[in-house]
């Protein structure tokens, strides 16, 4: 559970280092541990990646997934 979500986290923190990962936490209200315990749901899964290419600067839509 959580695997697309934990891709996002780890994907922010190499894009834009902890400060990102921080980031990433306060915009979707769920940090690291806690995702990883979450299901991928639809819903859940576009909130990150709308908050993750906003700290990012760029879309991630073509760099999640792909494992």
């Amino acid at each position: 559970m959580g695997a697309i979500l934990e891709e996002i986290y780890d994907l922010v923190t190499q894009k834009a280092g902890l400060k990102g990962r921080t980031k990433l936490a306060e915009k979707t209200g769920l940090p690291r541990a806690k995702a990883a315990d979450e299901e991928d749901s639809k819903e859940l899964v576009a909130k990150f990646k709308k908050a993750a290419s906003e700290i990012i600067g760029s879309d991630i839509e073509g760099l999640i997934g792909k494992g």
